[in-house]
C-alpha cells in the first residue's frame, strides 16, 4: 500500500496537520516547535488501528498524548490516511479515517465517535464508493458489489469497524482491509546505533523473518543475502557510493550447540537461536575486515536507515521516519544520501524531520512543510505552494543566501509573511 497523506488532529499540540506524501517528505521548524509529534501522531494512529480492544482503551486514556493547551482542550483525536493499492489488478485510492473522544476524566467511558472508508478507481472522473460508515450509536458496512454501504454490523465502543471485517472473507474488498490491518510504520531515532549491530541469540516471536524493526541487523541482512541477494549487494553498492573507502560488507553465520529447545516454556515471548551472526566491513586502508560495530556512529546509523529502506520493500512498511538525518552524514555527503535514498524507495514513503539549513538546501521545495503557529503552543505545518516554491527560491538567491539558510531566517523572524509561500496562510 503507497501511503499518500495523513490529517492528525488533537494529539499533544497538533491543530488540524495534513501531510501529503512525496517519495521524500520533510518536516522543516524551529527546534521544540512539534515535528516529532507528528511522527509520534503516525505511529499512534496506525497502532491504534492494529491494537485490541483493551490496548486501544488504554491508549485513548494517555495522559501524556491528550491536548492540554486552552486553545486545543476537549478536542477529539482525528486520524485519517489516503492510500493508493491495487484490488484486483485494478489499482484504487481509499480513504480511511476514524475520530475518538479522549478519556479526559477518570469517570468518562472511552470511545470511538466516527469512521469511514472510502475507495475509487484511480481513474480520472471516478467517484468514491462509501464502505464504512460508523457513527458512535451504529456501524454499516458495504457487503456486495452492488449494494449499498447499509448492512450493520455490531462493534464496541472501542473496536474499529475494519478490525471486525478482518474475519469478513467474502466481502470483495477483503484484500484492502487485511493490507489496512497490517501496516506498518518505522521510526528511526537513533542517533547510536551499535546497539543494533551486536551479535545476539534472543530473537523476539514473530521476527524471525527479515523485519524492518528487527533489533539484531547482522542477522536480518544475513537473511537479505541468502534470500534476495540482489537487494543485499545494492545494499552494499549504495553505501561504498556514500562511503569510497569502503571495499566490501560481510556477514557471517557462527553455529553452535545451543537452541531453545527444551529450555524455554511455548509461551515465552522469544527463542534462542543456535547461531549468531556479525557484520564486518572490509576497508581499502586496513589490512583486515573489521567488526561494523567499530565504525564511526554516523557511518553505522547511514547503513542502518539504508538497510531498513531496503527491508520495507519485503514487509508491507509503509512508511519510514528519520529524525534529524543530518546529525549522521556529513554536510558534503547530503545530497547523494538524499539521492540515493529517492532511488531506493519502491511503495515506502520517507519522512524526515529536521532543523538544519544545509540538508534543507539539498531538497526539493515541494517535497518541504514549514512548522508554524498561528495560536501560541500550537503545532501547524503547511506545504509551500508552486508559486511559493518559485519565490523561496528567487529571494533567496536575491539575498545571496542557500534556501535553507533563507527559510530558516524567515522562521526565526515573527514578522516574516508567509502568505505568498504557503498553501494555507497562516491567518486564514
Amino acid at each position: 500500500m503507497k501511503i499518500q497523506a495523513v490529517l492528525i488532529d488533537g494529539f499533544k499540540n497538533l491543530s488540524n496537520v495534513k501531510i501529503g506524501f512525496h517519495n521524500i517528505t520533510a518536516l522543516v521548524s524551529l527546534n521544540n516547535f512539534g515535528k516529532s509529534n507528528v511522527l509520534a501522531a503516525i505511529d499512534f494512529g496506525l497502532a491504534f488501528m492494529k491494537a485490541t480492544m483493551e490496548n486501544k482503551a488504554d491508549m485513548m486514556a494517555n495522559s501524556n498524548l491528550i491536548p492540554i493547551n486552552s486553545y486545543m482542550v476537549g478536542r477529539n483525536y482525528k486520524f485519517e490516511m489516503e492510500i493508493l493499492t491495487e484490488l484486483n489488478g485494478v489499482e484504487y485510492r481509499v480513504l480511511y479515517g476514524y475520530e475518538f473522544a479522549w478519556k479526559c476524566e477518570e469517570s468518562a467511558e472511552p470511545y470511538i465517535v466516527s469512521e469511514h472508508l472510502k475507495i475509487r478507481p484511480e481513474d480520472k472522473g471516478q467517484k468514491y464508493t462509501q464502505l464504512i460508515n460508523r457513527d458512535r450509536q451504529r456501524a454499516f458496512y458495504k457487503s456486495s458489489e452492488t449494494g449499498r454501504c447499509s448492512s450493520k454490523i455490531n462493534v464496541e465502543l472501542t473496536e474499529l469497524v475494519i478490525n471486525k471485517l478482518r474475519a469478513y472473507d467474502e466481502i470483495f474488498y477483503a484484500e484492502i482491509i487485511k493490507k489496512m490491518n497490517g501496516m506498518r510504520f518505522y521510526m528511526e531515532n537513533n542517533l547510536d546505533a551499535k546497539s543494533f549491530y551486536q551479535p545476539d541469540p534472543i530473537i523476539r516471536k514473530g521476527l524471525e523473518d527479515m523485519a524492518v524493526d528487527a533489533e539484531s541487523l547482522p542477522r536480518v541482512l544475513y537473511q537479505l543475502q541468502e534470500k534476495n541477494p540482489s537487494k543485499f549487494a545494492l545494499l552494499k553498492e549504495v553505501y561504498k557510493d556514500l562511503f569510497p573507502n569502503v571495499e566490501d560488507i560481510i556477514v557471517r553465520q557462527y553455529k553452535f550447540n545451543g537452541g531453545d529447545s527444551g529450555i524455554l516454556p511455548d509461551d515465552a515471548p522469544f527463542l534462542i537461536a543456535n547461531s549468531i551472526h556479525v557484520l564486518f566491513v572490509k576497508d581499502r586502508n586496513l589490512m583486515h575486515p573489521m567488526d561494523f560495530a567499530m565504525m564511526s556512529d554516523g557511518a553505522k546509523r547511514v547503513f542502518m536507515i539504508l538497510a531498513r529502506i531496503i527491508l520495507a520493500n519485503e514487509g508491507n512498511v509503509s512508511l519510514i521516519a528519520i529524525e534529524e538525518p543530518e546529525n549522521s552524514v556529513h554536510p558534503g555527503l547530503f545530497q547523494a544520501y538524499i539521492q540515493i535514498i529517492s532511488q531506493l524507495l519502491d511503495d515506502c514513503k520517507i519522512i524526515i524531520t529536521s532543523h538544519s539549513p544545509y540538508i534543507v538546501s539539498y531538497l526539493n521545495p515541494s517535497w518541504i512543510h514549514v512548522g508554524i503557529s498561528g495560536h501560541p503552543g500550537i503545532a501547524e505545518f503547511y506545504a509551500l505552494k508552486k508559486s511559493g516554491q518559485r519565490l523561496l527560491q528567487q529571494d533567496a538567491a536575491d539575498f545571496k543566501m542557500s534556501i535553507g539558510d533563507y527559510l530558516f531566517s524567515m522562521l526565526a523572524d515573527d514578522e516574516s509573511d508567509w502568505a505568498d509561500y504557503l498553501e494555507c496562510g497562516i491567518h486564514e
